[in-house]
């Protein structure tokens, strides 16, 4: 048996929590030796890949993950490996394959309260190298997590995330206009910046495109729980919104814009170019690992790069349609299908391990 910790399901939908819902659901889907656990309470799904989520134990949250799970795994199953698939997993549990996606609590300390910071790199390092193998989402994340904890490099895989194949769907340039970002409102997401360059924009050029932002604040662990950008002419504060209308948003831009200073992957520019939508993104490395050249790149640290990156994704059609048809090569690269069959590989290797030392 493999255990799947699905804490995840108790959780708002953000990039982390998808990847492990994705990945769960295609393993659930193909293969027989896996069982789903998941707290007590309400679940954003009560199955997976058409296999039923169990939940077991009386706590909640990290208690749960810490306690409730483990406990339960070595009393009732023989401890066998476990997957958990988000940044967490039951530090004393050895048998464990571990995700972690990136290390942002480090490289930009501003984003979080100073308790939460110490009380996660603690647990981040005792369950990252208690663990027997970890997962993390792109080359760059891997030796990030390498400089931060000093893991054997060999034993952090990269599996990396996709978009999922709702996002495809035709595009259609909305009338009016407008540019569309999606990111939470923390301070390595850019969001200010990218405001002050659209303002910049719209002023030298007179454009009456509008900008829109799909995200929101963040939990009490960060630290500006309850900013969000200034506000602007011509800006749009949608807020958090479902699947369905951020594919609709998608298909209608005219340009999608990834401002980050700092990501392990940067999953939102993949559904945008699933959906058609051009990209602009940030020169970072793990986001050129993402893209590859199917984006128009500018520097994330200045505002005259980013408002000229507006100016091309805006006055430029042919640049457009030249974006549009890089994006869809790119988002072909991957799939959620392609790797969860990378995990299941190496957990068909790790059972052939244990196999063999007990034989």
């Amino acid at each position: 048996m493999i255990a799947i910790n699905c804490r995840f399901l108790t959780q708002d939908l953000t990039g982390v929590q998808r990847f492990a819902e994705e990945i769960t659901a295609e393993l659930a889907r193909t293969r027989e030796d896996v069982r789903l656990f998941a707290p007590p309470g309400a679940l954003r799904h009560t199955g997976l890949g058409g296999r039923e989520v169990e939940q077991i134990g009386t706590a909640s949250g990290h208690r749960w993950e810490q306690w409730d799970l483990p406990r339960m795994l070595r009393r009732e199953h023989g401890s066998p490996l476990l997957l958990s698939l988000m940044n967490t997993g039951p530090v004393l549990y050895r048998n464990q394959v571990v995700t972690h996606h990136d290390v942002t609590y480090v490289r930009f300390p501003q984003t979080y309260t100073k308790r939460f910071r110490v009380a996660y790199r603690m647990l981040s390092s005792l369950t990252l190298h208690r663990a027997r193998q970890v997962i993390t989402v792109s080359e760059f994340s891997r030796r990030e997590i390498v400089d931060v904890y000093g893991i054997d490099l060999e034993k952090i895989r990269v599996v990396p995330n996709a978009a999922g194949s709702e996002f495809r769907r035709p595009h259609q340039e909305s009338d009016p206009a407008y540019f569309l970002a999606v990111a939470s409102f923390l301070p390595h997401k850019n969001i200010d910046r990218m405001v002050d360059a659209f303002e910049r924009y719209r002023a030298e050029s007179g454009s009456t495109t509008t900008l829109r932002l799909v995200g929101s604040a963040r939990p009490a662990s960060m630290a500006r729980s309850d900013g969000s950008p200034r506000a602007a002419s011509g800006v749009e504060l949608l807020g958090r919104v479902d699947d369905r209308r951020l594919q609709e948003l998608y298909a209608g831009a005219r340009g999608f814009i990834f401002p980050s200073l700092y990501e392990g992957f940067g999953v939102p520019p993949l559904e945008a170019q699933s959906a058609g939508a051009p990209v602009a993104a940030a020169d970072i490395p793990p986001v050129r690992e993402a893209l590859g050249d199917s984006a128009l790149f500018f520097d994330p640290s200045d505002t005259k790069s980013m408002s000229d990156a507006f100016l091309t994704l805006d006055a430029d059609a042919d640049a457009r349609q030249r974006l549009r048809a890089a994006g869809h090569s790119n988002v072909g690269r991957r799939s959620w299908e392609r790797s969860a069959g990378v995990i299941s590989l190496h957990l068909d290797e790790m059972i052939r391990s244990d196999r063999h030392l007990r034989s």
